[in-house]
């Protein structure tokens, strides 16, 4: 079938309904069509990724939830750190941003068995405790490494980590102002933020029946299949692997 000069129109308006990431093709004829027209009609698939290429975007899966797209580093679509906080953050806010969001993925995927499973399994809620108590036991687990051996951090990846362990063992769990909120610089505060941010971007939706809740979408469990190959996820899983395991009330 011969291409037609609509075409390279329509892959771009695939991948601007791609980027509104809480539009779904159910409830847009549009959106829904061109979705078909990229599972079906090879030619308009490969100029569709030919297309998000040059925006330095990358079309990881697609299906009844929408189109997924990643973000390579120098895309002007990528999300930075300081875009992440609407307010001024210091040194050890960013790393903490880091920190968390890997933490909120071991909590959604625990173990690497549940991992490979397909994206459109449901993961469980996850709480703002959770995964405050994952990365508790993630510092005490470094800081027992680091007593014994020294820091070992040769990979920027693996130096950003402990630093971002140190500056998390230094915080408080949770930090009441007097209007009964989380404090700002309590670490329960920063992963709500986190899982707050992330529900804007369409990644977890908020359970009604316990607001500390958090249920991961299609759109994240796409996402983070993709971020599980970097080496700081792979070194918290392997940190992490025996903690797990055991129930989160135990002591």
């Amino acid at each position: 079938m011969s291409m037609q000069p609509s075409d390279a129109v329509q892959a771009g308006r695939l991948i601007h309904w791609g980027l509104q990431v809480k539009e779904r093709p159910a409830l847009h004829a549009e959106y829904k069509e061109l979705l078909d027209r990229y599972q079906d009609r090879t030619e308009f698939r490969s100029l569709t990724n030919q297309f998000a290429e040059g925006l330095g975007l990358m079309i990881l899966d697609w299906g009844d939830h929408g189109l997924v797209l990643g973000r390579s580093p120098d895309s002007v679509f990528a999300l930075r750190g300081a875009s992440f906080r609407s307010n001024r953050q210091d040194a050890d806010d960013r790393l903490l941003d880091g920190l968390v969001q890997v933490a909120i993925a071991t909590a959604v995927f625990p173990t690497p068995r549940e991992l490979e499973e397909e994206a459109t399994v449901a993961r469980p809620p996850v709480t703002i405790e959770e995964v405050d108590e994952i990365l508790r036991r993630l510092c005490q687990q470094l800081a027992e490494s680091a007593q014994r051996e020294g820091d070992l951090a040769i990979t920027d990846e693996v130096a950003g980590l402990h630093e971002a362990w140190r500056a998390y063992q230094r915080r408080l769990s949770v930090h009441q102002t007097r209007d009964n909120r989380l404090g700002p610089r309590s670490t329960q505060r920063i992963i709500q933020r986190n899982l707050d941010r992330l529900h804007e971007l369409g990644c977890f939706t908020q359970q009604r029946s316990d607001p500390s809740a958090y249920q991961a979408t299609w759109r994240y469990q796409v996402l983070v299949k993709e971020l599980a190959a970097t080496a700081l996820y792979q070194r918290i899983r392997d940190i992490s692997d025996l903690e797990v395991e055991a129930p989160l009330s135990e002591n």
